[in-house]
């Protein structure tokens, strides 16, 4: 399986073997889905809470006679009809934390890239377009120079401050680090951009150890011009003998 390398202006470079054991499985629906719901989950944060009438602090002593005042009867102030009372039936902090094999998170993550794969979702750059100081205006003319289509999810393979300077301000576009790669995050852009380097880092990390890339460079055929040869015409000089 080969993969297409573009520089920064959108050129094509070289090509690059890529591991079908990451990027050709086969597609399962059920597995992926369930990877994701997991992530959603543990992703959420229960943390609402509200006080029972047990947990209101108020005197125990009962607010006016049982009889006689012509109101209806109150016996505490904690009850939930009273402003400042406990909350009936309200949210508490709980563990909603759900687990899945690690075995399958890996072939969830590797379905959803087989699947971009197939979409040709996926591009794979050969280094970053920022060199030394962050630029808004440097990334969105990367981005135009690609004519990427939806969301963006550029994966690098180290932290990279830089990128995350300048597309902060830029809509529709994520960075991640290769390593912190899901079936979520992968699955979620419509475009999956790769450099170089976080394409190795993917293939180390989830990758077949005797597999090994090779890079194979794009030639192009030169028009040879044939050079017409024009033959110089010689003129044999005629001597003319002169009668005495």
């Amino acid at each position: 399986m080969e993969i297409e390398v573009k520089n920064i202006s959108g050129q094509l470079m070289n090509s690059t073997t890529i591991d079908p054991s990451i990027w050709n499985v086969e597609y399962n629906a059920d597995l992926l889905h369930q990877a994701i719901y997991v992530y959603l989950a543990n992703v959420r944060q229960w943390n609402s809470s509200t006080k029972s009438r047990s947990q209101v602090k108020y005197a125990n002593q009962k607010i006016r006679n049982q009889k006689g005042s012509g109101r209806a009867r109150v016996g505490s102030r904690r009850s939930p009809i009273m402003v400042g009372g406990g909350v009936a039936h309200g949210p508490h902090p709980k563990n909603i934390r759900k687990s899945l094999n690690k075995k399958m998170k890996q072939k969830a993550l590797k379905i959803s890239l087989s699947d971009k794969y197939k979409n040709s979702d996926v591009y794979v750059i050969n280094n970053s377009p920022l060199e030394e100081s962050p630029s808004t205006k440097t990334m969105l003319s990367f981005i135009s120079s690609h004519n990427f289509s939806g969301s963006i999810l550029l994966v690098t393979g180290e932290n990279d401050l830089l990128l995350q300077k300048s597309c902060k301000n830029i809509k529709n576009i994520d960075i991640l680090e290769a390593s912190m790669l899901n079936a979520y995050n992968s699955s979620k852009p419509q475009n999956l951009v790769i450099f170089l380097s976080a394409l190795e880092k993917i293939q180390s990390i989830w990758g077949d150890s005797k597999f090994k890339t090779t890079t194979k460079k794009t030639t192009t055929k030169k028009t040879t011009t044939k050079k017409t040869t024009t033959k110089k015409t010689t003129t044999k000089k005629t001597g003319v003998k002169e009668n005495a």
